[in-house]
């Protein structure tokens, strides 16, 4: 049972990925001319831009800590990055005129730098940076993640008991 539907799912999605739409609903078929699926063709050219893009994260001062892929109807690729250090407003400019012809990276390096920035709206707490996740699908986002200190979360969980 649980073969048959994970093999109808494959059928739906290859069917998507080649631009056959067999949506039943009129919703369904509407979300997916909003958001077409990422081709199994465009998904490994993504990863592979984002993968042979690391030294430049890192000299932009980010290290791509995890890559998550889905795949669907809309399919999303998911690069989770973390701060290394943080570089003038100078190399900024510098790294991302060099990429100006690399969209993809370029876009993922506007994300992380834009991102970073957000560490004054909690200055004022004992909440840090933690990572930045960029969904890269028919509608990119960025998620700027702040986590408590490990050593001070566990010293306030043990004062409250």
């Amino acid at each position: 049972m649980l073969k048959d539907l994970i093999s109808q799912l494959k059928h739906k999605f290859d069917k998507e990925a080649n631009g056959v739409s067999d949506l039943s609903s009129q919703q369904s078929a509407t979300q997916a001319e909003a958001a077409p699926a990422l081709s199994t063709d465009k998904i490994k050219a993504i990863v592979a831009e984002i993968t042979a893009a690391s030294t430049l994260f890192e000299e932009a001062g980010f290290l791509m800590q995890r890559l998550e892929i889905e795949v669907g109807i809309t399919s999303r690729i998911i690069p989770r990055f973390r701060q290394l250090k943080q570089v003038s407003e100078e190399e900024e400019t510098a790294s991302l005129e060099r990429l100006k012809d690399r969209q993809m990276i370029h876009f993922i390096l506007v994300s992380l730098f834009k991102a970073c920035r957000m560490k004054a709206l909690l200055e004022d707490t004992d909440m840090d940076l933690c990572a930045v996740e960029i969904d890269i699908s028919a509608a990119p986002s960025v998620k700027t993640i702040f986590k408590r200190d490990e050593s001070l979360a566990e010293s306030v969980d043990v004062t409250r008991h």
